[in-house]
C-alpha cells in the first residue's frame, strides 16, 4: 500500500510532465542526461532520446517538403487553368453570333480543358448547333443541380446521351454542369469526359463558375 510519504517522494508521470513543461531549460542544464535516456524502438532496439528526436524531426521535415511540393504543384496547375480561362474569356467577348460561339466552345473548351464533350443547353432559344442545344421545358441538367451552383457528377451512358447528344455513349462518364442565367432565360454549360473520375465531387468549380458567368452575358447579348 502506498503511503502519503511515498506519494510525495515518487512523482507521477503527470507531475514529471508538468515539471518539464514549466522548466523548458531543464535538459539544457542537464545535457548529459539526454545521452543516458533510452527509448524502446519498434524493432526492439533501444535508441537515445537525441536519436529519436532527430528521427522525428527528419520525418517532419520530409512531410513538410512533400506538403510544399504539393502546394507548388497546385499553384502551377491553378496558374495554367487561369491562363486557359483567360484565353477562353477573351474569345467569348469577341463572339458576335451563335455559330462563332459554337466554334469557340468546340475549339477552346475541348482542346484547352482536355474535355471529351461540351454542350451549352439554352432554354427557349432557336439555336440548334453541335454544341448549342435549345430546349422547351425542363433542361437536362436540372435533375443534378440543386443550388444553382456548378456541380461535378458521375453519369450513366443514357444520362451522357441526354446532356451530350451529338456523341455516342456506351459507358459511364462524368461532367461538370454550370447553370447559366440571363434576362428571361436559363441554361447550362456542360463539360464532360469519358472517364468517370475525370470530374469528381471534390474538384474546385471556381473557374467553371466564372466561365459560366461570362457565357451567360454572351448569351444575353446574342439573344437580344
Amino acid at each position: 500500500m502506498t503511503s502519503a510519504t511515498d506519494a510525495e517522494t515518487n512523482p507521477t508521470d503527470e507531475s514529471v510532465i508538468a515539471y518539464l513543461k514549466d522548466d523548458p531549460e531543464f535538459f539544457h542544464r542537464h545535457a548529459k542526461l539526454l545521452s543516458e535516456l533510452n527509448l524502446p524502438h519498434e524493432s526492439g532496439e533501444a535508441t537515445s532520446l537525441i536519436e529519436r528526436q532527430v528521427a522525428i524531426l527528419r520525418e517532419r521535415n520530409m512531410q513538410m517538403r512533400r506538403r510544399m511540393n504539393e502546394l507548388m504543384q497546385a499553384a502551377k496547375d491553378n496558374d495554367a487553368l487561369f491562363a486557359k480561362t483567360r484565353t477562353l474569356t477573351l474569345e467569348l467577348l469577341h463572339v458576335n453570333g451563335w455559330h462563332e460561339l459554337n466554334e469557340v466552345l468546340a475549339t477552346y473548351v475541348l482542346a484547352d480543358f482536355q474535355a471529351d464533350f461540351v454542350c451549352c443547353h439554352l432554354a427557349n432559344l432557336p439555336v440548334f448547333l453541335d454544341h448549342l442545344q435549345s430546349h422547351e421545358g425542363v433542361l437536362p441538367h436540372e435533375r443534378f443541380v440543386t443550388n444553382n451552383q456548378p456541380v461535378c457528377v458521375m453519369l450513366r451512358a443514357e444520362e451522357l446521351a441526354t446532356i451530350f447528344p451529338i456523341q455516342e455513349h456506351n459507358t459511364q462518364g462524368s461532367a461538370v454542369l454550370a447553370p447559366l442565367f440571363w434576362e428571361n432565360g436559363t441554361g447550362c454549360l456542360a463539360i464532360g469526359g469519358r472517364d468517370a473520375n475525370r470530374f469528381t465531387t471534390d474538384m474546385d468549380t471556381l473557374f467553371v463558375n466564372y466561365i459560366g458567368d461570362v457565357l451567360s452575358r454572351v448569351v444575353q447579348r446574342l439573344a437580344s
